[in-house]
């Protein structure tokens, strides 16, 4: 006889079979055998319990590969057919659900045909099936709305039927139509927008479905959306009370695994983000015609919906960019970062079912519908067209290729002329299909260079090389000459492939730009489609002067001082003034403006609202121009760090211009503020097949965040050599060293070769890390030297304290207590002057908080801190809100409240980019008072 569990046995294995669970749904494959010897007296129980779980998995098996949720036997469901309940006559079985078999019936009475709903006859005994049961009918009851399924009325014979009287929708279910095959893109959206709409009006009278799915919706025969099954669905709000979880057991998973959300695959409480996520699997699966988690089992799917993230690549090229970023939100894994209102998805896909899939958003909408509504539609009608044609074209490798900077053979001042050149002939290229063109970012570098043609190909893995001289007379005057002469370079072999001397006025210099795209295309075996060409045939402007000012800004932007930047605007408003219309140089415009912001040169909300109004007049005169949509996406990103609203506009833009590298690497940035540090890293690495010689960098950074150090090493040591007069490169290679091994002699021999070979204005960054390893090694008087060479640049606080607030740290590891108050007060004083100008920047509070500590104001410095941490969180900056997390932990050692410093430093362990500071941790001598502690150690060691 078997052994009967005590009350703690029961509870021991009940705890133990959850753990068996949870290895599953992360894949694992715990050993049954292994198990079991835990508890030998009850091999028995515990094997029979077991398989009776695996039993369940293999009905969510069924449920993820049928789209169907039977739990009765297919023979017992045709019981009912033939016979009547009440007035109603069964004429057949037409559908099964979660609870409840569905019949085809007569209405006698009235004379019309219905659905009728039972609860299968094995579960009629089930108290909890019927309450479920009675509820769908309240809830059904309560939902008044043309795309969901009406209850005409609900029939309880006896205590052992149940029968819910339907409205009967006619037409195949959604999972019927998708598996034919993916949907077509207005159909999807049109589907799409009923849907949200009905879940939208079920929201609003506080029900979440919770089993929202394609074999749960109806597509009638003219084309109508009715969302059935609201069996499973829970009301977020009832009257007197507070949110009820649900009606079954505490944790228990309720829905279709492969559309559950991740808290719903836990068994955790959900809301109506749970139908959010759902939408967004309906919707992904509709364009792509593949589930965006599907696994094996269904332990299997349920792992990877917590675990994974979808292949955003089996989206159809021709899927609007608004539409890819609306998937994005929908499928958040965390609740909180999620759409928080399917109201809004309805809205979007409105909207872009109304305009064409390249949009333009909110105010910009408006605004471009009242100036130039035909303009608009005739562009980006050419933009979609050239998209579609490009789909339409086989499938093959891209011919890579490089433009190197045009030699200047006339007046040495007309040098900016020729790097102008070579960046607008290298953009036109840029927009044929079958090139990948590299980027003039990384061609620059070679300028007056020695290396030969097959090492500059080499080094860039370019196919082929475009090489120039220009001679050019007044560059402002259209009427002058300008003589160019084009080598077209067949690196493998160094053989000449096709060559052109141009000579004529200069007026003619955009109609030349287009002539030459279309012959190296065509030596290339290119043939250029409609809309390409038509997009080559439109030139900047036809004031020669303005695009004169254009080219001169464009040379001083590309050196990024603020002297440099301040004379390109400079030269960018003139240029704009004289041709308003030069979307180019309005969109350069704009992106200096918000340089000069970003870098706190000046953080004015006057400067943020001149780059608005230059971009929003870029999209509005170049929809199909990039660079449009990349000023737009720095607007938001640079500007606000409103994240979302930045990758609207960046998605929308890689859409017609799949190769750019600037909005693929601009996205990259974003992600890793969004702390999505895997997909950043895939997007830079796009980025930088076409722009090889300026991103080693970011790849470098992002996989020392990622803690991945010996793969960020090499791509640190490329960097170094592609841009030896570049800083990143030298900062970064250093810190990966501090960060890795905290070996503070190989990274201060970096730095040092950075200062011998970076140009004059790059130093000072250098020497900035320097002052770092100065304070970790204890030589506080060399870091003071330091620090008086570089006053301009530490002055920047935007991303790192004043320099006066430096100082006073320095002085108190000195024990120089007179010297150290002096500078927090003054590093005080401009820390305040700051935060007025921008109240809700939280490195500033947090620096501010370190200022009061050393003066020893603890209250107020506690209060800064927290503002600190509340304007930069986590969750709204990956990169930024660590550092305020450390800045709270400072002040709470600061002020000897090392209990609060701990809670502070232990939070950080799980961040990826708080991780790579741990070493640093064993270097700072802010944490001193901390290191014999056991706590410290155990935090140093956690990250190990």
């Amino acid at each position: 006889m078997a052994k009967q569990f005590d009350h703690n046995q029961k509870e021991d294995i009940k705890d133990t079979l959850l753990q068996f669970l949870y290895a599953q749904m992360e894949g694992k494959e715990p050993d049954l055998d292994e198990f079991v010897k835990k508890y030998p007296e009850f091999e028995h129980q515990i094997r029979e319990r077991i398989q009776k779980i695996q039993q369940i998995d293999a009905l969510f098996d069924t449920l993820v590969k049928a789209d169907e949720s039977d739990f009765e036997d297919a023979s017992l469901a045709q019981d009912l057919i033939g016979r009547k309940v009440g007035n109603f006559e069964m004429l057949e079985m037409i559908g099964r659900g979660g609870i409840g078999v569905v019949y085809l019936a007569r209405d006698t009475k009235l004379d019309r045909t219905v659905a009728i709903k039972s609860i299968p006859s094995d579960l009629e005994k089930d108290s909890i099936t019927r309450t479920r049961f009675r509820r769908e009918a309240q809830l059904l009851a309560s939902l008044n709305h043309p795309n969901i399924a009406v209850i005409h009325d609900i029939i309880e014979p006896d205590e052992k039927a149940a029968y819910l009287i339907l409205e009967y929708v006619p037409g195949e279910t959604l999972a019927e139509q998708i598996a034919r095959g993916p949907l077509k893109l207005q159909e999807a959206l049109s589907i799409g927008l009923q849907v949200a709409e009905a879940v939208s009006a079920a929201h609003k009278e506080g029900v979440v479905h919770r089993d929202l799915k394609p074999g749960n919706i109806k597509i009638t025969p003219d084309g109508k959306v009715k969302v059935l099954d609201f069996g499973l669905a829970k009301t977020t709000v009832t009257e007197g009370k507070k949110e009820e979880t649900t009606t079954t057991q505490a944790g228990h998973i309720i829905g279709t695994p492969a559309y559950m959300s991740p808290e719903q695959a836990r068994g955790k409480v959900t809301d109506n983000r749970t139908d959010i996520w759902s939408f967004g699997c309906i919707m992904y699966q509709m364009l792509s015609g593949q589930l965006p988690f599907d696994g094996e089992t269904a332990t299997d799917t349920l792992a990877r919906i917590i675990k994974r993230e979808p292949d955003w690549k089996l989206l159809p090229q021709g899927t609007p960019a608004n539409i890819r970023v609306l998937l994005h939100r929908c499928l958040e894994k965390d609740q909180d970062r999620r759409l928080g209102d399917i109201t809004e998805a309805a809205i979007e896909i409105k909207e872009t079912l109304i305009a064409p899939p390249v949009t333009i958003h909110g105010k910009l909408r408006r605004m471009a519908m009242i100036i130039g509504a035909t303009v608009i539609i005739v562009l980006i009608g050419a933009v979609l067209w050239h998209t579609f044609e490009k789909q339409a074209q086989p499938s093959s490798k891209q011919i890579r290729l490089i433009v190197l900077p045009f030699e200047n053979q006339g007046a040495a001042d007309y040098e900016y002329f020729a790097n102008n050149l070579t960046e607008d002939f290298t953009s036109r290229l840029a927009d044929i299909h079958g090139m990948g063109v590299i980027s003039h970012q990384s061609a620059i570098q070679y300028k007056n260079t020695d290396k030969s043609i097959r090492q500059i190909a080499n080094e860039l893995q370019a196919d082929y090389i475009l090489v120039g001289t220009v001679k050019s007379e007044l560059p402002s005057d259209p009427n002058s000459r300008v003589k160019i002469r084009l080598r077209l370079i067949r690196a493998l072999d160094d053989t000449q492939v096709w060559s052109e001397i141009y000579d004529n006025d200069l007026r003619e210099i955009f109609r030349l730009q287009s002539d030459v795209a279309e012959k190296v295309a065509q030596a290339l075996g290119i043939s250029l489609l409609e809309s390409e060409r038509q997009v080559l045939a439109g030139h900047s402007t036809d004031n020669m002067e303005a695009y004169d000012y254009y080219s001169r800004g464009y040379e001083y932007y590309r050196r990024g001082n603020n002297q440099d930047i301040n004379i390109a605007i400079n030269m960018y408003e003139q240029a704009v003034g004289l041709d308003p219309n030069l979307a180019i140089a309005q969109a350069r415009l704009s992106y200096a403006y918000v340089r000069m912001y970003w870098f706190g040169y000046d953080r004015s909300e006057e400067r943020l609202e001149k780059a608005r109004l230059a971009a929003e007049k870029a999209l509005e005169l170049a929809p199909e121009m990039p660079e449009a949509y990349l000023c737009m996406g720095d607007y938001f990103y640079y500007g606000h760090a409103n994240h979302e609203r930045a990758l609207e506009f960046l998605y929308t833009g890689l859409l017609s211009h799949p190769n750019h590298s600037g909005l693929l690497a601009t996205i990259g940035y974003v992600q890793r503020r969004q702390g999505k540090f895997e997909e950043a890293l895939e997007n830079i690495k796009k980025a930088k097949e076409l722009n090889p010689g300026r991103l080693d960098f970011s790849i470098g950074n992002t996989l020392m965040i990622l803690h991945r150090y010996e793969e960020a090493e090499p791509y640190l040591a490329k960097a170094i050599l592609l841009a030896p007069d570049s800083a990143l490169g030298y900062i970064w290679k250093a810190g990966l060293h501090l960060r890795w091994q905290a070996d503070t002699k190989t990274a201060r021999r970096i730095l040092k070769e950075g200062l011998q070979n970076a140009e004059l204005t790059e130093r000072p960054s250098i020497i900035n890390s320097m002052i770092n390893i100065d304070v970790y090694e204890r030589k506080y008087q060399d870091a003071l030297d330091q620090l008086s060479l570089v006053s301009e640049y530490v002055d920047r606080i935007v991303s790192r304290p004043p320099q006066d607030l430096r100082c006073a740290q320095i002085y108190e590891y000195m024990d120089k207590t007179e010297s150290a108050q002096a500078y927090y007060e003054s590093a005080r004083k401009i820390l305040v002057e700051e935060i007025e100008k921008r109240p809700e920047t939280g490195n500033l509070h947090s620096a501010l908080g370190i200022a009061y500590a050393g003066l020893g104001r603890k209250e107020d410095a506690i209060k800064e801190g927290q503002l600190g941490l509340t304007y930069c969180p986590v969750t709204k900056d990956a990169m930024g809100g660590p550092v305020c997390i450390e800045y709270m932990a400072r002040i709470y050692v600061m002020i000897g409240d090392y209990e609060a410093a701990f809670k502070q430093l232990e939070s950080l362990v799980d961040i990826p980019i708080a991780g790579t500071q741990v070493c640093l941790f064993t270097l700072d001598p802010v944490w001193d008072p901390l290191r014999k502690h056991p706590r410290f150690q155990k935090f140093v060691e956690a990250d190990k």
